[in-house]
């Protein structure tokens, strides 16, 4: 794969769940640790969980979404996938609320592995510590080397 094939799955999510999933193999597996979310070998939980990405419907509290890809290392068999999501008009973001629905943005990576050209296993981390942070939560990230 190449920056060219994620750039299009990134956009895919924003636009419409059954194309991104066109991007998914049959037997993936997906974890994403900071939501805590693993699913095995199950491509059509994966498309539940993937449906409020591509909402259109800026009035249902679900938000709109968008994706970036950034940067791209890797080749066909793996690679790592840098990336920008912002979300607007969100009701509540990964259960906190976000009463005045504001804009909410922030980078990730996605680590994958393809099979056949499909994505087989993918792994995300994203910075959510930026979410609380414009959600209007105390954090303090203490530098203990400065």
């Amino acid at each position: 794969m190449n920056f060219e094939h994620v750039s299009k799955l990134m956009a895919a999510f924003s636009r419409d769940v059954d194309e991104a999933m066109g991007y998914y193999h049959e037997d993936c597996d997906f974890a994403d640790h900071p939501l805590e979310q693993y699913i095995a070998r199950d491509k059509a939980m994966l498309r539940r969980a993937f449906v409020p990405f591509a909402n259109k419907d800026p009035n249902n509290g679900m938000g709109v979404h968008t994706f970036e890809a950034l940067e791209y290392l890797g080749d066909e068999n793996a690679g790592l996938l840098q990336w920008r999501w912002t979300a607007d008009n969100c009701g509540s973001i990964f259960g906190l609320p976000n009463p005045e629905a504001k804009r909410v943005s922030t980078n990730g990576m996605s680590y994958y592995q393809f099979c056949d050209g499909k994505i087989i296993r993918e792994v995300v981390h994203s910075n959510q510590v930026k979410i609380l942070k414009q959600l209007g939560y105390p954090v303090e990230i203490i530098h203990f080397w400065e």
